[in-house]
């Protein structure tokens, strides 16, 4: 059997898009605008590793505010000079830069300055772009029948999987809940979502069948989404012979 790694569910012209080549961009580019989330990456000495922000303004050339990182429901307490990665993902674009704190302040609410980003790394994730994967998960079929099967995720997108398993889950337009986890920065996070069948593709060999599923996520979380956003983003910085 040759194995592909290509999704079915998407058609033979968005196959062949790519990323753009990741480049330096401007602030403007990022086109922040005052609530938009931010991925934060604290230094190690907080024990947080990745947390989350809102944008809360900024002054060009001095520093960008932001309110305190939260991780699991948790303040994470910057202090001066702490060094993040702040990591953007605006529209179909995903960005990247690294800024010092400037201060921390806790009055009127919690929030912080940092520095204003100098040099900003950017790539374009089309909904098409996909990166290869080897990640193990476990399918479970929505409804009265429940049953459950282990597989493995060939590639993903911010819009979907290719799960291959040994069992069969279901026909084009069932639903599965799926659980695997995504590493990231050396950080296993776990998820927990549910996705649409498009469509199925057996295989066999000597050991028997094998089915190819072609998943569309269904109602993603917004925190699920950056995350999956935000490993398509590493994988097409740090492997980008994985992309599709």
């Amino acid at each position: 059997m040759s194995e592909t790694t290509s999704n079915p569910a998407q058609d033979e012209d968005s196959t062949r898009e790519t990323p753009s080549e990741h480049r330096g961009f401007s602030f403007a580019d990022m086109q922040l605008a005052v609530g938009d989330r931010l991925q934060i990456e604290c230094p190690s000495g907080t024990g947080a590793g990745r947390a989350f922000s809102r944008v809360v303004g900024y002054l060009e050339n001095r520093s960008l505010l932001i309110t305190a990182p939260v991780a699991s429901r948790q303040r994470i307490d910057l202090v001066d000079n702490d060094m993040v990665v702040v990591r953007v993902f605006s529209r179909q674009n995903a960005f990247a830069f690294r800024a010092s704190v400037l201060r921390a302040s806790k009055l009127p609410f919690h929030y912080v300055h940092l520095s204003f980003p100098q040099t900003i790394q950017g790539s374009v994730i089309r909904k098409a772009t996909r990166v290869r994967t080897e990640l193990a998960a476990t399918a479970t079929v929505v409804g009265d029948d429940g049953r459950s099967a282990p597989g493995t995720l060939l590639n993903i997108s911010a819009t979907g999987v290719l799960l291959r398993t040994r069992a069969a889950l279901g026909e084009r337009g069932g639903q599965l809940r799926l659980r695997f986890e995504l590493p990231l920065h050396e950080v296993d996070t776990p998820l927990d979502v549910e996705a649409d069948i498009r469509n199925v593709r057996e295989d066999v060999d000597d050991e028997g069948t094998e089915y190819h599923n072609g998943l569309d996520f269904r109602d993603l979380a917004a925190n699920d989404r950056m995350l999956v956003k935000s490993f398509v983003y590493q994988t097409i910085i740090e492997q980008p012979r994985q992309v599709l």
